[in-house]
């Protein structure tokens, strides 16, 4: 069992925030302050939808705090998609090279951040006894 579960759902917390805040930014800012923050495709319904996918990782987040223990395939499925997330974004970047968003450059850098310190202070799961 983790020696500091708190650790873990401040930092559930912190991801549910921040997802909640990108939802807010992708869905239902305005195409001005899309562009100032350099985003793509401010106008297109596929940034627009994209919004969605941190809304609903924020609700299973949401969830998961509820009993980290019993939750972790939450945690767990949380981190690895944010894992392929961030390699599909470097392997898009580094073959079309036309993102210079310094937005979504932050954005990826915080998700590592994040996901990495989920990863070192996630519970250990309880063994089936």
């Amino acid at each position: 069992m983790a020696e500091k579960p708190g650790i873990t759902k401040l930092l559930l917390w912190i991801t549910v925030v921040l997802f909640f805040l990108w939802f807010l930014i992708f869905s239902l800012a305005p195409a001005k302050i899309l562009t100032a923050l350099a985003l793509p495709e401010t106008q297109g319904l596929f940034l627009r939808m994209f919004g969605i996918f941190p809304l609903g990782w924020a609700v299973l987040f949401f969830f998961a705090l509820k009993d980290v223990l019993k939750n972790l395939a939450i945690v767990n499925s949380g981190i690895i998609t944010a894992a392929l997330l961030i390699i599909a974004f470097l392997i898009y970047n580094f073959a079309v090279g036309c993102t210079k968003s310094w937005f979504l450059w932050l954005s990826i850098v915080v998700l590592f951040v994040l996901n990495l310190l989920l990863f070192i202070f996630k519970p250990k799961p309880i063994a089936a006894q």
